[in-house]
């Protein structure tokens, strides 16, 4: 199955639906699947080279982002949201990972697209569609139809692709283990070149529900959407949440939003806290999963309260193993974490080596996360493999002492990385946010630490600022952070 094949069946049950809305601008389900024909159309004539087209969407949030995502898609081309705050550098460099035959973008963004292997066309309603033509498909649940890139922790980004089928499983954890169906409105506040973003719109289609668009996001805007329309479900990363409590002062009794999904990021405890008081009618889910993974686990935080630090259960449909040395550890044993499911991603673009150490003999994948599982079956995850820091021969990872110091009152951000030493090897350091307010010394962080942590995982270098870089898909930019301190200079 395709991840278009519900949009003519979803057109014939309830025409009139709102499939997409941006502001003042909808379309319906008669007039998405009349257009994603028509795009399909046109793609099917178009010219490329390899097995597959390659088509880079580099245009604003919008119902044409969707319809043109859809469109091509449906005609068995591969798909590749470009960023549009990546520097020329950046999308440069992309584009010369993916190669794609085709750029589709807008006439405010044209002169930005420097890459002169393509052929540029501008938005919808500038193409020439011809009528729609009924054509059966040929394309196989196995064709890939996404092109993405990593966050790039360490080095340039990879390129990575998945196919069609990937994403029709996972939409069964939309339904089945979120409760999502045809009869919500899904409020997606966040950038669709972000995976998260574009599988709560596409995932809200498939379903046969309403998406409700931001042109970008906004804290007030996402609120007010919340309190004036019929939403009953959020998708938002952690840093768009504490955005929107900042913006409250009260709780938000709207009983019609139903689900907050979350990814991207653990919730701090203090984030937790505030969520679970502003939206009290509302169920919390956070669930843990990679670019390379797709879903993982999931946790509901209004019925598992009791292990705030688990990343929850494995979805229905997933299989986990945690290893060391080859062999499954023991229960409460840290390990790396292999995952199995049909919703992992095919492979990454030209780069064999990256592919043999993420893929074993048997079908499990891993992204080198270190794990553990307790006697439920409950997943926590420690660390990230790459983010770890030896120092004086100890493995340290940062995830275990920002756990520590987001526990402490008065800090609002906190980031922990090694800084190149002589005499450690790399020396355990943190940069910190402080509260409004707060007042807290190198001295009081120290102390609190080693109230909680192993001497050598006590940060012994702590640097105060006021905010921190983050990535286009909302996370902090650790590795920015640790080139920037590194060095010396102070990000201000």
């Amino acid at each position: 199955m395709l991840i278009t094949d519900t949009i003519q069946q979803s057109a014939l049950l309830h025409p009139e639906n709102t499939a997409i809305q941006m502001g003042e601008d909808k379309i319906t389900y008669q007039e998405l699947d009349c257009n994603v024909k028509e795009i399909a159309s046109y793609f099917r004539k178009q010219a490329f080279k390899g097995t597959q087209g390659k088509a880079a969407l580099y245009v604003p949030n919008g119902i044409d982002f969707l319809q043109y995502f859809l469109g091509a898609i449906s005609a068995g081309w591969i798909c590749i949201p470009l960023d549009l705050k990546w520097k020329e550098k950046e999308l440069e460099e992309r584009l010369k990972q993916c190669e794609p035959d085709l750029v589709i973008t807008t006439e405010k963004w044209q002169s930005k697209m420097k890459y002169g292997k393509v052929t540029l066309i501008s938005a919808i309603d500038d193409v020439s569609l011809s009528p729609s033509e009924e054509v059966k498909s040929t394309v196989a649940d196995d064709s890939l139809f996404y092109m993405g890139f990593t966050s790039g922790s360490t080095g340039v980004p990879k390129c990575f692709v998945r196919n069609h089928r990937s994403w029709v499983k996972s939409f069964a954890c939309s339904k089945t283990d979120f409760s999502l169906t045809e009869s919500d409105t899904v409020l997606v506040p966040g950038p669709l070149v972000h995976s998260l973003f574009l599988y709560a719109a596409i995932s809200t289609i498939y379903l046969g529900g309403k998406v409700k668009l931001l042109p970008k996001f906004s804290a007030t805007q996402t609120l007010k959407e919340i309190k004036s329309d019929e939403v009953s479900a959020l998708y938002a990363v952690p840093t768009m949440l504490a955005a929107l409590t900042k913006e409250m002062d009260s709780q938000n009794g709207d009983p019609r939003l139903k689900r907050i999904i979350s990814s991207g990021a653990k919730w701090e405890p203090g984030l937790k806290r505030k969520i679970n008081n502003l939206f009290p009618k509302t169920e919390l889910f956070e669930f843990y999963g990679a670019s390379e993974l797709s879903f993982v686990s999931f946790i509901n935080h209004r019925t598992a309260l009791q292990k705030p630090l688990s990343v929850g259960r494995a979805f229905h449909n997933v299989e986990l193993s945690v290893r060391k040395d080859g062999y499954e550890v023991e229960k409460g044993e840290v390990g790396t974490l292999f995952v199995k499911s049909e919703m992992l991603f095919s492979h990454y673009i030209n780069r064999p080596d990256a592919n043999k150490e993420v893929w074993d003999d048997n079908g499990w994948l891993t992204v080198g996360d270190l794990a553990k599982l307790d006697d439920d079956g409950d997943l926590f995850i420690i660390g990230r493999s790459n983010n770890m820091i030896i120092s004086g021969g100890q493995n340290v990872y940062p995830e275990e002492i920002e756990r520590v110091l987001h526990s402490l009152d008065g800090v609002e951000e906190a980031v922990v990385f090694g800084m190149p030493d002589s005499y450690w090897g790399e020396k355990v350091s943190a940069a910190i946010i402080q509260k409004e307010g707060a007042m807290l010394t190198v001295r009081d962080i120290q102390r609190f630490c080693r109230e909680h942590l192993s001497t050598f995982k006590v940060p012994k270098h702590i640097i105060f600022t006021k905010e921190f870089p983050y990535t286009s898909s909302g996370k902090i930019a650790r590795s920015k952070i640790k080139e920037i301190y590194s060095k010396g200079v102070l990000y201000s």
